[in-house]
């Protein structure tokens, strides 16, 4: 196996190690997600205001940030570890597939970073966004190219 596709699949354990990250930080602040998520709903900023964040926070509304993290945490795992073996094993529609995820990924660190959450959020939506990018131009190497053909 190539020098490349190895780096690729790093990509994915740290695309992977980084999204775990970004659902122990959902757990962690999630006052300060759903605060985040107030901002723009004027309903919300009312029921803050009224009765503070635990009333916010048992309001219906509020969308479960944590119990929709984890889910999308298990479902990317899935994707990646499939997407993955795939590679490994020489399927080049695989390299298609994970170049297209990375196209939403991307776009969901970009959104991440420009959102105004927390702090750590934004650190790890960065790393996020330089792990996509790298398994990019991991994918389309020459000689992940090369490796894909014979196999």
């Amino acid at each position: 196996m190539p020098r490349s596709v190895r780096n690729a699949l790093w990509c994915l354990v740290v695309l992977v190690l980084s999204s775990g990250t970004g659902v122990l930080l959902t757990w962690l602040q999630r006052d300060e997600v759903i605060a985040t998520w107030a901002e723009g709903n004027s309903r919300a900023q009312e029921i803050l205001v009224s009765g503070g964040m635990a009333a916010l926070r048992d309001e219906a509304m509020v969308p479960k940030f944590v119990p929709l993290a984890v889910v999308s945490f298990i479902v990317f795992v899935g994707l990646v570890g499939v997407l993955g073996a795939f590679l490994v094993d020489g399927h080049g529609w695989s390299r298609l597939v994970l170049t297209a995820t990375s196209f939403f990924g991307i776009l969901v660190a970009v959104l991440g970073i420009d959102y105004d959450l927390p702090a750590a959020f934004v650190v790890v939506s960065a790393v996020f966004l330089v792990a996509w990018l790298l398994l990019v131009f991991f994918l389309w190497r020459k000689d992940t190219s090369a490796y894909l053909r014979v196999h």
